[in-house]
């Protein structure tokens, strides 16, 4: 994957996870563009279903999207290798639908009539659900496409419906001992998320592209895990919530200072959790250097 591929893809799902914040919206449709593509036009937008028009009609086998709001309107068409169906995962090399050959996938990205008359292009599947006739009931998709050419500006488009993200960004500064100046995504295309525990404790694992990673988190004493800011580590007051980000091959010995900041943080009936939304900033061993996180389970 090339530098402006990860950029457009990070570019797009950051603008669509910040900007599509309605708890109410079903589905989610966000676009980045390069400057020079000549369908987005070098711009970003979001759309949800609580304030634009937006048609899914999606199955195994392919997925089309319409999208209205005003006079501005998308259209979006993919569809999986020939013979074959789309399950969590990447699909590279993809081609116009009227110009497919072989066995590659289609991706089709139209907006206020501008069209690519060929296409190079990639579909990342992140989170799938199908019901027992193999509609889609839910989804979570990056669609990368060029016009003309493969080496042509980026338009990057992310689709979300019946689900909330499922990602983790890294951001560290190099000298920090748990991230060594690594900046990587994760998400469900690449890796596996496993989130568990209750209102007191919880952890989060997750794994893929050749990393491990775990995050621990203990709630003040006395106190649930809830959504508010939370300094940490030996600076932190007694009684302050207890977090640790780290990877069992560069463990975090001592967190020094830091701060968690729960966005979202959710339940079951059991006192189960089940969703996170949390940032956070962590110094190791009274290192200047940190390591920065967005952690999205499902909230």
């Amino acid at each position: 994957m090339t530098k402006f591929h990860t950029q457009a893809i990070a570019a797009a799902l950051a603008f669509a996870g910040f900007l599509a914040a309605p708890a109410q919206a079903a589905t989610v449709f966000s676009t980045y563009s390069q400057p020079g593509d000549p369908i987005g036009e070098g711009q970003a937008a979001v759309y949800t279903d609580t304030d634009s028009t937006l048609s899914l009609d999606a199955d195994a086998r392919s997925i089309r999207l319409s999208v209205s709001r005003g006079d501005d309107s998308w259209y979006v068409s993919l569809g999986a290798p020939r013979e074959r169906k789309f399950e969590v995962g990447r699909y590279y090399d993809a081609e116009n639908p009227t110009r497919r050959t072989g066995r590659a996938p289609y991706v089709y990205l139209a907006s206020n009539g501008r069209r690519c008359d060929d296409a190079w292009g990639e579909i990342h599947i992140q989170q799938l659900q199908l019901d027992a006739d193999e509609r889609v009931v839910a989804l979570e998709a990056t669609v990368l496409q060029h016009c003309d050419s493969a080496s042509a500006p980026v338009l990057a488009a992310v689709i979300r419906h019946n689900v909330a993200p499922l990602s983790l960004k890294i951001d560290s500064d190099p000298g920090d001992v748990v991230g060594e100046g690594l900046q990587k995504s994760y998400y469900g295309d690449t890796s596996v998320f496993e989130l568990w525990g209750g209102g007191q404790s919880a952890m989060l694992n997750v794994h893929g592209q050749r990393d491990y990673w775990r995050a621990s988190l203990f709630a003040p004493y006395g106190q649930i895990l809830q959504v508010g800011t939370y300094p940490i580590g030996d600076a932190a007051p007694a009684g302050s919530a207890v977090f640790v980000f780290e990877r069992p091959s560069r463990p975090c010995l001592r967190v020094s200072s830091g701060t968690l900041q729960i966005l979202a943080v959710e339940y079951d009936p059991d006192g189960v959790i089940t969703a996170l939304h949390a940032d956070f900033v962590q110094h190791c061993d009274g290192a200047a250097e940190a390591v920065r996180g967005t952690i999205r389970y499902r909230a």
